[in-house]
């Protein structure tokens, strides 16, 4: 004849659910936090790779009228390579003051990146965005652009 015992006393049939409760809130907001900063910082490091890459591909052009068109080119290139939307950044290469060999060039890439999917991450942002923004310079080379 087998013998059957009752595990835990009678005030123990809804401790697992009240402890399930009580921690599942906590866990879910880990979870939207592990997201969001994920999402910050994969478009966080696609711009700099924008501006980056944008700056490079300007002070590198062979003739001095093609550098903001090949900047302007080679960073939404990069954007699209990390699947966003390069419409809706803004990229700008701007030389300080005309574009003669050593002159600064500045690039700039910004996004709004889209948070309102996230539950509480809207209170990081204006609205459901988080503005994003690189800034990188570099000098328009001495000895590549030979220009004549």
């Amino acid at each position: 004849m087998a013998v059957h015992r009752k595990v835990g006393g009678e005030g123990e049939c809804g401790q697992a659910y009240i402890e399930l409760a009580m921690v599942l809130p906590v866990f879910l907001l880990v979870i939207a936090g592990l997201i969001f900063f994920g999402r910050v910082l994969y478009v966080k490091i696609a711009l700099d790779m924008a501006s980056y890459d944008a700056c490079r591909a300007a002070v590198e052009a062979l003739r001095p009228g093609d550098g903001i068109s090949q900047g302007m080119t080679a960073g939404r290139q990069t954007l699209a390579g990390f699947y966003l939307n390069p419409g809706g950044a803004s990229l700008s290469v701007s030389p300080a003051g005309g574009w003669a060999r050593g002159t600064p060039v500045q690039c700039t890439a910004a996004y709004d990146l889209f948070v309102g999917d996230i539950p509480g991450a809207t209170s990081f942002g204006s609205g459901s965005g988080v503005a994003i923004q690189s800034t990188t310079w570099s000098r328009v080379e001495l000895w590549r652009s030979d220009w004549h």
